[in-house]
């Protein structure tokens, strides 16, 4: 008997002849282990194309390593659902990942459709690993394309002629809510900005300004930790900048 989760199609004893076999397989759209497939869905409320999007199976939840199988989706698909399918994959636990890289940097990043099996792409987390044995078919699911959001800051920070005084700026690439901004001077205690909580629109460059300690201000690494809310989430960021 034969486990219908291991076996999409009859195995080819229980036909008088192969070719009989194939041809039936192939009318019915059987699949030959060991193969992994599913569905590329985009996101309710989403925007994309999935059918621009690959498909990586990797055995690592790192998604800078190299894949060991990549494909593109099937054709005949529509905008919002397509099918794919690794027709041949040597056993193992592998992770999925389907992604267009809408920026062509050559890596997962913001702004990019994603999906992975079990859940929405999220920072952290490469998915539910995915079993393959010999001679098993395995049925993915449906992997949620979604645009990835990773939250960055840009810092710059500078001394003004007199040498006296320093100034940074910096901007969020989403809308955040700021609680606190702590810049470390080199050889310094760690100082607060009390001026810095609030929200913070995407894209917009703020100041924090006028830091005097009464004399030539340090020049090195200085160290900005930036604490608040994206989202439905709490972040940290850190940011170096260097000051000549």
């Amino acid at each position: 008997m034969y486990d219908a989760d291991r076996m999409r199609c009859p195995p080819a004893s229980l036909l008088g002849y192969v070719t009989v076999f194939i041809t039936l397989g192939l009318s019915a759209g059987c699949r030959m282990p060991t193969t992994v497939y599913g569905r590329l869905v985009l996101g309710q409320g989403d925007s994309g194309d999935v059918r621009l999007a690959r498909v990586e199976l990797l055995d690592t939840a790192a998604w800078d390593s190299a894949p060991l199988y990549e494909i593109a989706p099937e054709t005949g698909g529509q905008y919002y659902r397509v099918p794919f399918e690794f027709p041949a994959v040597v056993p193992g636990p592998y992770y999925v990942l389907a992604w267009e890289d809408r920026d062509g940097d050559g890596r997962v990043s913001d702004g990019d459709l994603t999906g992975v099996c079990g859940g929405r792409h999220q920072p952290g987390w490469p998915g539910e690993p995915v079993l393959v044995y010999p001679r098993w078919t395995v049925d993915a699911g449906d992997i949620e394309m979604r645009t990835y959001s990773v939250l960055e800051v840009r810092a710059t920070g500078n001394k003004l002629p007199s040498g006296d005084t320093t100034v940074f700026t910096y901007s969020f690439n989403h809308d955040v809510f700021l609680n606190s901004l702590v810049i470390a001077f080199p050889g310094q205690q760690r100082l607060p900005d009390p001026e810095a909580a609030g929200a913070k629109a995407a894209d917009s460059t703020y100041l924090s300004d006028g830091w005097s300690m009464g004399g030539p201000m340090p020049s090195g690494l200085h160290q900005l930790e930036f604490r608040g809310a994206f989202r439905d989430s709490s972040f940290l960021l850190r940011a170096a900048v260097r000051i000549d």
